[in-house]
């Protein structure tokens, strides 16, 4: 028996019908009358976009729920390994020094030199090579910075093709895409302290 998550629900109400009447307005009023400036232009679509994915991934999500507490099993704490907390630490400690290379970097070089993108793709990379060296040897990969290393490259390609307006957007992209694979990763257990065994 699922259990419907009700401030999901009332949340994604709340922004799916806020972004109804500024679509409708949008479209009734005449241009320049809604007003929403981004980069000194005037971009009413934005925050209808927004609260619009927002409001529809927290509807679909409000149903998604876990059994109620009578009935669920007891969640059993996780185990520490102490090999994968020690190879976690390493594995951190290179990323770690990889990422600090790279700002070091872009503060050095001139970014005529080397465009702003270049190194973002390159920080969302450190942060993805690292998830990915937790998953090739069994640890369990920490969403957080796999959420990072994914708005990094998306935000470098999207400076690179000269789309800097639209960063807000992949954010809302892949914050949404997350909300909806949450229960997939929750089901493999990929995400969550990496020397739990």
């Amino acid at each position: 028996m699922k259990v419907m998550h009700f401030g999901r629900f009332i949340a994604g109400a709340i922004c799916f019908g806020l972004a109804v009447p500024m679509l409708i307005l949008t479209w009734v009023l005449p241009a320049g009358q809604v007003m929403f400036m981004s980069n000194g232009e005037n971009k009413p679509w934005i925050p209808v976009i927004g609260l619009g994915v927002l409001g529809i991934v927290l509807l679909t999500s409000a149903g998604i729920g876990r059994q109620p507490a009578e009935t669920s099993a007891p969640h059993a704490e996780g185990v520490v390994d102490p090999q994968k907390a020690a190879l976690n630490k390493r594995l951190e400690t290179i990323a770690l020094g990889c990422y600090l290379v790279l700002m070091g970097g872009f503060a050095l070089v001139p970014r005529t030199t080397i465009s702003a993108g270049f190194w973002s793709i390159a920080a969302g990379l450190v942060f993805l090579g690292l998830n990915a060296a937790r998953y090739f040897n069994h640890m369990k990969m920490s969403g957080f910075t796999t959420f990072l290393g994914i708005l990094s490259v998306i935000g470098g390609v999207a400076q690179l093709a000269g789309l800097r307006v639209i960063e807000g957007a992949f954010f809302l992209i892949v914050l949404g895409a997350a909300l909806l694979l949450k229960p997939w990763f929750d089901k493999r257990q990929l995400f969550g302290k990496a020397e739990e065994s």
